[in-house]
């Protein structure tokens, strides 16, 4: 697996991302989505929860689903110069029972619609 994290949004003290397995492509060619994580920084360290699809993950044994989530957070420790220490919440889901809720394309559609004469 070659992961690839790609930010989805930042506030101040937290971060959402994408996770991505660049060896594996979907049937449109891109790289498999792995789930999303979502980050909370503190003084005490990092906060997150971990939602992986649970396809790729399936086969994992406690140990091994352990050491990916280690290498997933050492790409915000030491490059991002957050503390070290974490607690990471991690569930596996299948994907079709992910379901995202949200108001905010209606928003855009009616400031769109608003700003036309």
């Amino acid at each position: 697996m070659k992961l690839q994290l790609k930010r989805i949004v930042r506030t101040v003290h937290s971060e959402e991302y994408a996770l991505f397995d660049l060896e594996q492509l979907d049937e449109e060619g891109l790289p498999a989505s792995l789930g999303k994580l979502d980050l909370h920084y503190t003084a005490d360290g990092t906060y997150g929860t971990l939602l992986l699809w649970r396809a790729p993950f399936a086969h994992y044994s406690d140990e091994e689903l352990r050491l990916f989530v280690q290498e997933v957070m050492d790409e915000f420790s030491t490059p991002m110069g957050v503390p070290g220490d974490f607690l990471v919440e991690c569930v596996l889901a299948d994907e079709q029972d992910y379901k995202v809720y949200s108001n905010m394309v209606e928003a855009r559609e009616e400031e769109g619609s608003s700003e036309q004469p």
